[in-house]
């Protein structure tokens, strides 16, 4: 093997490693939406680049499986044949070589569907994923011609008698996937969520219809919406905080559903389903989303700086002392935001929220209806994906 030769095999193995770790991180993005444990993305640039939307789309798994872990163990197996390949540790035969030039096509090919699909049926770029692509790419380029030399005397069928070591390694691609993701849904109970989802979805269906005041609350600029999604939290419940990442999550590529935020603070200064008075911080927080709406159209942008600083918001009492953090990261005039918060006019608004939860028979924070109907479990994406179909 010459210096040029080896200098490309060692640049398609690190191309490859590099492959399988794209699709890794991908795997743990897919598993952490699931759950609800995923912040900001390190590809969420904007509306049109996001992991988010693409791993949350019908497109995002087959069989059960994520389409990342596929693709990680697929990229594994291609590695181990190359590896095998360059070191001697399993006979150079044709079969072994047209194997692997045929999985680098079958990479690429993939890519270009996956791409296409992205690009017009979802109208969003995953750039994780198109980076796999482009990798895809480059592993061609590198390995077509690294691997070659091989006879024509090739048969499919062989592959059944002298080469099913070959076979068994490609057919383990699946299974092995399988076992993966079946084994990362058990361990965090995502099983077990996926077989209560048909149940959550029959009593939504069966469950009575209430009338929402749409504009009561925080809204998203939508058209005619296909779907309302109302959610009545508390900007100081940890759940609540779980619910919005996947609420967040869910409505990326998803512009036909309008979703309204109420607030439904759990403290009878401005709750009248409380009752016990707190130290008016959770009220405050409510006042303050709503205030920012009012002055700067930035209510949306407040309801996620608070759920961000949640952590720390929590043990603070008097929620005035944050002002000059909100004026400095949001740009909100702090005595304007003081004067509407602390007004009659915004706990008024507060309290008929708080007034609606209750006669809808919210008993704890989040509770999420659905075309008026409550949907149990609705802070879980799986639920929210099939009621939503």
């Amino acid at each position: 093997m010459t210096k040029n030769t080896k200098l490309l095999m060692r640049l398609l193995i690190t191309s490859l490693l590099v492959t399988i770790g794209l699709f890794v991180y991908l795997s743990v993005h897919h598993f952490a939406l699931k759950l609800g444990l995923s912040g900001n993305s390190l590809c969420e640039i904007n509306s049109q680049f996001n992991c988010d939307a693409a791993a949350t789309s019908n497109f995002a798994e087959f069989l059960n499986v994520p389409i990342a872990i596929l693709g990680g163990v697929f990229h594994l197996v291609l590695l181990s044949f190359i590896i095998f390949y360059n070191l001697g540790w399993a006979e150079s035969t044709s079969y072994l070589r047209i194997s692997i030039r045929g999985m680098l096509a079958v990479s690429v090919a993939v890519s270009i569907i996956a791409g296409a699909v992205s690009l017009f049926t979802l109208k969003v770029l995953c750039p994780f994923c198109v980076a796999t692509y482009v990798f895809s790419v480059i592993n061609l380029i590198l390995g077509w011609n690294l691997v070659q030399n091989y006879s024509n005397d090739f048969k499919f069928i062989n592959y059944f008698k002298e080469h099913k070591s070959l076979l068994m390694a490609l057919i383990s691609i699946p299974v092995l996937s399988w076992f993966i993701s079946g084994m990362i849904q058990s361990n965090y109970g995502l099983d077990q969520i996926k077989k209560q989802v048909p149940e959550k979805i029959a009593i939504w269906k069966a469950s009575s219809e209430y009338n929402f005041d749409k504009n009561l609350g925080l809204s998203n600029a939508v058209v005619n919406p296909r779907m309302t999604l109302i959610e009545f939290a508390d900007f100081k419940c940890p759940h609540c905080k779980i619910a919005s990442n996947t609420i967040k999550v869910f409505l990326k590529g998803r512009p036909d559903i309008q979703f309204i935020f109420k607030p439904y603070p759990l403290d009878g200064n401005c709750n009248d389903a409380i009752s016990q008075k707190g130290d008016n911080s959770r009220c405050l927080l409510a006042a303050m989303t709503l205030c920012a709406e009012k002055i700067a159209k930035k209510g949306w942008e407040m309801h996620h700086w608070i759920f961000e600083k949640q952590e720390k918001l929590i043990p603070i009492s008097d929620i005035k002392t944050q002002l000059t953090h909100i004026q400095n990261d949001l740009g909100l005039d702090s005595i304007q935001m003081l004067e509407c918060a602390d007004s009659a006019e915004i706990y008024d608004v507060i309290k008929k929220t708080a007034s609606e939860g209750t006669a809808a028979r919210v008993e704890g924070t989040p509770t999420i209806y659905l075309n008026g109907k409550k949907l149990p479990w609705g802070h879980y994406l799986e639920v929210l994906k099939q009621a939503s179909e």
